[in-house]
C-alpha cells in the first residue's frame, strides 16, 4: 500500500520597508510560524547606509541572501512579502524565480507568489529612481540629508505608527533607522510582478488608513500597472504588522493557500 506524500508548506520571506528593521515584524512572523509555516527576514543593506548602496544592491541581497538559500539549500517554496519601499527591490529579486521559470530549469522549488503591503510599484528598467517615481519630490514626512547621504524623518510616529499602541509605537520609532539616500535616487531594477511567471500570483494589500502612502495613492499605483491583481484591504495605517497583525496574518495565510 502506498500513501501520498504531503507537500511541504512554503516559507514566508518578508522584506522590511525603508528605515524599518526585522524586529518590527517579529510578532507577525511569530503568528505565521504558529500556523505551521517557516518564516524569515533580513535587514536591507540600504537601511542606515551612508554609502552608495543602490536599489539594485538591495535587490541582489534579497535574491542572494533571502530567496535562493530557502529555494536551493532549504528546498522550500517561498511566499514573498514586501512592505512599502521594499516592493520594488523584492519584486526585482524574484525575476526568474516563478514556478514556470524554475520548472524550465529543472528546479522543484519556486517563489509561488508575491504579496505587496502598501508598497510602491515602479516597473523599473527605465533608469528612473524612486524619487523620480514621486515626481521628483519625496513624501512630505521625508527629507534629504545630502551631507550624510541619508533620507530622514524627524518624527516617524505620525506617518508610520500613529495607530500603533503607544509603548510599541515608541519602541518602533527607536528601532527605525534613516534610509540610505542612494537607494531612492538610483535606478530601479526591473520588477517581476508583470511577468507571465507571476500571472495570478501577485496580491496587493491596501492599508485603508495609511498616512505615509495614502490609500488613494495605492489604488492609483495598482491601477496604473495594467496587471490583474488579487487585492485585499486592512483597516490600518502604514504599519499593519504592528497595529493589526492578527488580521494581516489571516490575509497572508489565505493568499498562501491559494498558491500552494
Amino acid at each position: 500500500m502506498t500513501g501520498s506524500i504531503e507537500k511541504k508548506k512554503p516559507v514566508f520571506v518578508l522584506v522590511p520597508g525603508a528605515s524599518q528593521n526585522p524586529a518590527q515584524y517579529g510578532y507577525l512572523l511569530h503568528l505565521i510560524q504558529s500556523a505551521g509555516y517557516g518564516a524569515s527576514t533580513g535587514l536591507l543593506p540600504s537601511i542606515g547606509a551612508q554609502g552608495t548602496v543602490t536599489a539594485t544592491d538591495d535587490a541582489d541581497y534579497i535574491r542572494d541572501r533571502l530567496l535562493l538559500p530557502v529555494l536551493d539549500v532549504g528546498n522550500h517554496d517561498v511566499i514573498l512579502i514586501s512592505h512599502s519601499y521594499s516592493g520594488m527591490p523584492a519584486s526585482a529579486a524574484a525575476r526568474g524565480l516563478g514556478p514556470a521559470d524554475r520548472a524550465a530549469e529543472g528546479k522543484s522549488t519556486s517563489v509561488l507568489g508575491q504579496i505587496f503591503l502598501a508598497t510602491i510599484l515602479p516597473r523599473g528598467g527605465d533608469n528612473l529612481s524612486v524619487i523620480d517615481g514621486f515626481g521628483g519630490n519625496l513624501p512630505p514626512h521625508m527629507y534629504k540629508d545630502e551631507k550624510e547621504n541619508l533620507l530622514k524623518c524627524d518624527d516617524p510616529k505620525p506617518p508610520l505608527f500613529y495607530d500603533v499602541e503607544p509603548i510599541l509605537a515608541e519602541a518602533a520609532t527607536q528601532g527605525s533607522l534613516s534610509q540610505g539616500l542612494t537607494s531612492f535616487s538610483s535606478p530601479c531594477p526591473e520588477a517581476s510582478w508583470h511577468t507571465d511567471a507571476f500571472r495570478n500570483r501577485v496580491a496587493y494589500i491596501y492599508t485603508l488608513k495609511d498616512h505615509a502612502v495614502p490609500y488613494e495613492a495605492q489604488v492609483a499605483m495598482v491601477q496604473a500597472t495594467g496587471v490583474e491583481w488579487i487585492t485585499r484591504e486592512i483597516a490600518s495605517g502604514h504599519s499593519a504588522q504592528l497595529s493589526n497583525p492578527e488580521d494581516l496574518t489571516k490575509i497572508l495565510l489565505e493568499l498562501a493557500e491559494q498558491w500552494q
